[in-house]
């Protein structure tokens, strides 16, 4: 997968946390726990500066429910 697709996978996957969190609160949900490890897996493995690398709006979604 390429360095762009990568990011633009984390994008999708983060927006997409937000809108489960937000339209349907399921924030506690073990689907959206699985979700989260995912999204840190793929940063992990492919060494994403989440700072850098990520838009800014998805950069405070990020922040938002991974730190």
């Amino acid at each position: 997968m390429e360095r762009e697709e990568i990011i633009q996978d984390l994008h999708v996957q983060i927006e997409s946390m937000a809108r489960l969190h937000v339209r349907h609160g399921l924030y506690h949900s073990e689907g959206f726990r699985k979700r989260r490890e995912h999204v840190r897996k793929m940063i992990r493995e492919h060494n994403v500066d989440v700072r850098k690398e990520l838009d800014p709006m998805v950069g405070l979604l990020y922040r938002r429910y991974f730190d």
